[in-house]
C-alpha cells in the first residue's frame, strides 16, 4: 500500500513538471502531421491525470507483483499523448500510415479491424492504432530533437469509423446488454462497415472515369452521337475546347445538372455542336465588353445560341442584351 502509494506520488510529480512539455510536442506534432496527404483532419489530446492513474489501476496494478518497487506509472500510459487522424476512403488510412514513416517509427501497432473480425459476439469501431516515436534521422534534426524520447498514440480511421467510434462511445455498458440488442447494434456496425467499402468503390470508379476522360482526349476520340451527357462527358468536351482550364469538380456538376435540367436528354455531341458553332461568338462579346469571360460563361453563350428556346433561361437579360448588340454589328 504504502509502495503504491508513492508511486501515486512521483507520477504526480511528473504529470505537473513535464505537462506543458507534453503540450507543446503535442501541438509540434499535430502540426507536421496535418500537412500529410490524404490527412482530412486531425486532433490530439493529452490524458489527465486522474484518467492516466484510473487506466493504471484497473488495467495494470493488479498484474504487477507487490513486491516489485523498480517501475514507473507513467511508462505503463501508452496513449498519454493521443493523436487522432481521420480521412476520407479506406485506402487513405493505409496512404497516411506510409507517409507516417517520413518522421515517425513504429513501436507497437494495434488494427481494430483484426481484433473485430477474430470475433463474432463484440462490436466497436474499426481503425489502425499505431505507437509512433520519431525516428533516427528526424531525432537528429535541431527542430525534432527536444521531443525524440516522446511516444505517442496516433489512431487512423476514414470518416465513418470515426462516426461510428462517437455512437459506440454513447452506448454505455455494452458489455451487459441483453443479446437482442448486441445483434442489432452488430448489424448497424455492419451498415457502416458496407458503406465505407462502397465509398471506396464508388472513388475507385470516378477516378477511373476521369482517367478515361484523359485516355479519350489525348487519343483524340470521336464524339459519341447519342450519350446523354454527364460530368465525364462534359470535361472531355470541354477541356477539348479549353485544356488550359482547371475545371472543379463541384462546379461542373452543378454546371451539368443545370443544362439537364433544361434538357434531360442533352447529349455530348449536342454540347460538342454548341461549342464548335459558337464559341467563336462568344469570344466576340469578350472582346465587345473589353473583359474575358471564364469558360463556364461561353458554353452558356454557346448553348443560347444553339438553341435560345430550349436554353434561354442560361443566360442574363443582360447578357442576351448584348448578343443582340453584337448582332446588329455584324
Amino acid at each position: 500500500m504504502i509502495n503504491i502509494e508513492n508511486k501515486i506520488n512521483e507520477f504526480k510529480r511528473y504529470f505537473d513538471i513535464e505537462l506543458e512539455y507534453y503540450k507543446s510536442a503535442l501541438t509540434f506534432f499535430i502540426e507536421l502531421i496535418a500537412a500529410l496527404p490524404r490527412v482530412e483532419s486531425i486532433s490530439g489530446r493529452i490524458k489527465d491525470f486522474n484518467e492516466c492513474l484510473s487506466k493504471f489501476e484497473r488495467k495494470y496494478l493488479p498484474k504487477i507483483d507487490s513486491a516489485k518497487t523498480n517501475y514507473k506509472i507513467f511508462d505503463y500510459i501508452s496513449d498519454f499523448m493521443g493523436i487522432r487522424v481521420v480521412c476520407v476512403y479506406l485506402e487513405d488510412v493505409n496512404l497516411v500510415r506510409k507517409e507516417l514513416k517520413r518522421y515517425f517509427r513504429e513501436i507497437e501497432i494495434t488494427n481494430k479491424t483484426i481484433e473485430l473480425e477474430k470475433t463474432d459476439d463484440k462490436f466497436g469501431y474499426r481503425s489502425l492504432h499505431l505507437d509512433l516515436i520519431l525516428n533516427s534521422k528526424c531525432s537528429k534534426l535541431p527542430e525534432f530533437k527536444k521531443y525524440k524520447n516522446i511516444k505517442f498514440e496516433l489512431q487512423i480511421r476514414t470518416i465513418l469509423q470515426d462516426a461510428w467510434s462517437v455512437l459506440d462511445h454513447k452506448i454505455k455498458y455494452k458489455k451487459s446488454i441483453p443479446h437482442n440488442l448486441k445483434r442489432r447494434i452488430n448489424r448497424l456496425s455492419a451498415l457502416f462497415e458496407v458503406a465505407d467499402e462502397e465509398f471506396f468503390r464508388i472513388n475507385e470508379e470516378i477516378t477511373a472515369e476521369e482517367k478515361k476522360v484523359n485516355e479519350r482526349i489525348n487519343k483524340r476520340s470521336s464524339i459519341d452521337k447519342d450519350k446523354p451527357l454527364d460530368v465525364f462527358r462534359f470535361l472531355f468536351i470541354a477541356l477539348k475546347y479549353f485544356p488550359d482550364y482547371d475545371f472543379i469538380e463541384y462546379k461542373v456538376d452543378g454546371f451539368v445538372q443545370e443544362i439537364l435540367e433544361m434538357k434531360n436528354n442533352f447529349t455530348e455531341s449536342e454540347l460538342n455542336d454548341a461549342l464548335q458553332k459558337n464559341l467563336g461568338f462568344a469570344e466576340k462579346v469578350a472582346e465587345n465588353e473589353k473583359k474575358s469571360l471564364n469558360p463556364y460563361t461561353k458554353i452558356r453563350y454557346c448553348l443560347y445560341l444553339f438553341d435560345q428556346m430550349l436554353f434561354s433561361k442560361i443566360l442574363t437579360d443582360y447578357q442576351k442584351n448584348s448578343l443582340i448588340e453584337i448582332q446588329k454589328k455584324t
